[in-house]
């Protein structure tokens, strides 16, 4: 590895790189609750954080540019946030820098790695990719460029089976533009939707005047002078059009995973536990490229949502600056978007359960819902309509594995009182705390009988496995991070085998939900944007850690030790 020898360089308590979201909520909450800690955000971006969901409407021309930005104005100046333009190559966990390109190096206390995610273009073979009017959408250029196009555009081609296509066949059905939308599979969206839900929105996108193709690929895209003139499909249609746009998917960026000289574990994402720790000491992963827990499938995976990034941003950090006593459990996965006049919610895992299951849909008032339930515990909702359930409320339900035996109709029906049954909820628990005197046990967000069928079967781990410390938290335990078997991928540049298995399923355990502080507003006084060349050295500062009575780290190495070793 390059730089072997540590260089004489620069750095900060808390490093970050990356500034979408995710970063940039996680170094102002940081500042929040650390004022004295040196904070850097490292990024090749050359403009602030901006509100990616909102890219989609600023391509139509319903937002401005300035309305993009997810934080005000000058928040880095204001919050004392260093940032600087540089592209991170690798990771010296061992002493504790990165090497940036040119082969400066930067120290760090703290290393935040939130480096989001690649979007999946079209294949490298697919003739007449490089046409001019082929874009793969994902960061503010592409939309800069999309925006360009879009006065000379009649007909366009939209590529894929996601809700970022459809947000995108809707908004330019809205500039006017007649869409070709081309979905791979038989249905929209078939790990979240079951088929009457599918059609809902496939019928809907058609009602608004979108042509959909199910089950159909391209296998070219034909030119006319340098210029996109229209698409050949596998059913050997041909598409005029003058714009091909590929909404295909992301991929979490774990190039840096790849290159830390101390195994860093991953898969589908850097694998972090319910503080965002990754398996390498003073190395932390949020936003788009870090694998969580699922506490039903017991696999890890992205939860690749704005949402989702802004929670992990404040849990993250509030770890690296001890206020773990802050964070609440992840708990299930959630989604909810716009899918044109349609609301679409999905929360925990409607799909794909055993045979023991109770399915419940509704599809009255122009919308539908579907439940599904094991011992009158609600595991998975979905919900397509005008309007919205309350989605934490239900999550919350989910992630408790309350009892909804009193509210099946309300929920069915889209008619759930959120406020009056957790209200109700606390009464009864008072009540039952007053006259046993003992604290209420949380069910678990997985019923025990669900040990077979489409999922994994839930398999007891032990506590201890050789060579491994099992990590001790503030929170509940959700599955440790580090128990498993082979099932991870570790960096190619050790020399170590790799291994692209499922993870090692454990026992779901309950999940609690701690109150997080609100986050102040922040008012920054100027229209300031720029980026420090060179953040001066700091002094080494010693951060808050655990005590070594749970747990110790080899100085040598920054893995974390086999059991027995102090």
């Amino acid at each position: 590895m390059k730089n072997a020898g540590k260089p004489s360089i620069d750095g900060a308590d808390i490093v970050i790189v990356g500034n979408g979201i995710a970063g940039l909520t996680a170094a102002v909450e940081a500042r929040r609750l650390a004022p004295d800690l040196r904070i850097a955000i490292i990024t090749m971006q050359n403009h602030p954080t901006i509100n990616t969901p909102a890219l989609k409407q600023f391509a139509i021309g319903k937002l401005t540019r300035d309305q993009l930005l997810a934080y005000p104005p000058g928040t880095e100046r204001a919050q004392r946030i260093h940032v600087i333009q540089a592209r991170v190559e690798e990771i010296n966990a061992q002493g504790k820098f990165i090497t940036l390109a040119g082969g400066r190096g930067f120290g760090y206390g703290s290393l935040l790695l939130a480096t989001g995610s690649t979007p999946t273009s079209l294949p490298a073979n697919l003739p007449g990719r490089d046409f001019d009017g082929v874009l793969t959408l994902h960061s503010l250029p592409d939309y800069l460029n999309l925006r360009r196009r879009l006065s000379e555009v009649e007909e366009a081609v939209v590529i894929g089976g996601g809700a970022h296509a459809i947000e995108t066949v809707m908004g330019l059905l809205h500039w006017g533009i007649q869409v070709h939308w081309l979905i791979r599979s038989a249905t929209f969206l078939p790990r979240m939707l079951d088929q009457p839900a599918s059609e809902m929105v496939l019928e809907h996108a058609r009602q608004a005047g979108a042509k959909v193709y199910l089950e159909t690929e391209l296998v070219g895209i034909m030119g006319r002078v340098g210029v996109v003139a229209g698409v050949v499909t596998n059913h050997q249609q041909m598409l005029p059009c003058q714009l091909v746009l590929a909404c295909t998917g992301m991929t979490p960026s774990m190039k840096l995973a790849e290159r830390c000289n101390v195994p860093m574990r991953y898969q589908r994402g850097i694998l972090v536990d319910d503080q965002l720790r990754t398996s390498v000491h003073h190395i932390y992963a949020a936003g788009d490229v870090a694998a969580l827990r699922n506490p039903q499938t017991g696999t890890f995976e992205p939860r690749a949502q704005w949402y989702a990034a802004v929670l992990q941003g404040r849990v993250v950090a509030a770890t690296i600056t001890g206020n773990s006593k802050e964070v609440e459990a992840f708990g299930v996965p959630w989604h909810a978007t716009q899918l044109g006049e349609l609301s679409m919610l999905t929360v925990g895992n409607p799909l794909n359960w055993t045979e023991s299951t109770e399915n419940l849909t509704d599809t009255t008032k122009g919308s539908y819902r579907r439940m599904t339930i094991i011992d009158d515990c609600l595991v998975g909702y979905l919900s397509l309509g005008r309007t919205q359930p309350d989605s934490l409320a239900i999550k919350r339900i989910i992630d408790e594995g309350l009892s909804i035996h009193d509210i099946k109709k309300e929920l069915l029906k889209g008619e759930f009182d959120a406020r009056a049954y957790f209200s109700q909820q606390r009464s009864h628990i008072a009540r039952g705390m007053v006259t046993s005197g003992r604290l209420p046990a949380i069910r678990p967000v997985l019923p025990e009988k669900v040990t077979s069928g489409r999922l994994p079967a839930i398999v007891e781990v032990p506590s201890t496995m050789p060579g491994i410390v099992p990590l001790v938290r503030a929170l509940p335990e959700t599955g440790s991070l580090l128990p498993m078997e082979e099932n991870v991928i570790v960096n190619a540049s050790l020399a170590s085998p790799v291994v692209d298995t499922q993870p090692l399923a454990s026992p779901a355990s309950p999940a609690s939900r701690l109150p997080l502080s609100s986050q102040e507003s922040l008012f920054a006084p100027a229209n300031f944007w720029s980026y420090s060349e060179k953040v001066p050295v700091v002094q080494k500062r010693q951060l808050q850690r655990p005590s070594r009575s749970l747990w110790s780290y080899s100085d040598k190495s920054g893995q974390r030790p086999a059991e027995g070793k102090p």
